[in-house]
């Protein structure tokens, strides 16, 4: 828990570095060069997402929501700043969380899933660059929910899922990596 608590501080710290001045000022040789940035922001996102079930008499109870937090920034090169070259444009775009609550007859287990859980299935360079935008249930099987959590870099076609379970003892288990990018690569 105390991880978690640690993460999501610095998680909150990180997104505000680099705020304020839509402007930065960059030294080059002896000269200053003057640099305009724009920041794209996703606008806020209140909706939540909610799945609740009872299997084998365990209920598990699921909320994925958005943090609002604008952690993932990505540099975009549009029209404008091929006509700008002083231009540098980002994306920023916000990670979601899921909380789990699993209660059997003697016991109630509390999951909170960030990003930060999943970077050991995720290449390095895709896990920089990348949000967790969508967790949700995919299907049963043999009596075991099955859920997938969707990751992605914002505004591309370059997105990755994971299969994972939860049993009933709160262990969590990734079962497979789907690339989903739109250019057709194989699962890994």
């Amino acid at each position: 828990m105390r991880i978690i608590t640690m993460s999501t501080i610095t998680l909150i710290m990180i997104s505000c570095i680099g705020r304020g001045n839509s402007t930065d000022k960059t030294t080059v040789g002896e000269s200053t060069v003057k640099n305009d940035t724009l920041r794209h922001y996703w606008k806020p996102d209140y909706n939540v997402y909610s799945f609740d079930t009872t299997i084998n008499q365990t209920n598990y109870r699921m909320k994925t929501y958005c943090l609002n937090d604008s952690a993932v920034y990505n540099e975009e090169f549009s029209e404008t700043r091929s006509k700008n070259k002083k231009l540098t444009e980002y994306g920023v775009a916000h990670n979601f969380a899921t909380d789990f609550i699993i209660k059997t007859s003697n016991n109630e287990i509390k999951l909170h899933l960030l990003k930060e859980n999943f970077k050991d299935s995720l290449p390095v360079d895709f896990f920089s660059i990348c949000h967790m935008w969508k967790n949700e249930y995919s299907h049963s099987e043999n009596g075991q929910l099955i859920f997938r959590a969707t990751f992605a870099q914002p505004d591309t076609d370059y997105q990755f899922s994971i299969l994972y379970l939860i049993t009933e003892k709160g262990d969590f288990k990734k079962l497979k990596v789907e690339n989903e990018s739109f250019d057709g690569s194989e699962d890994e």
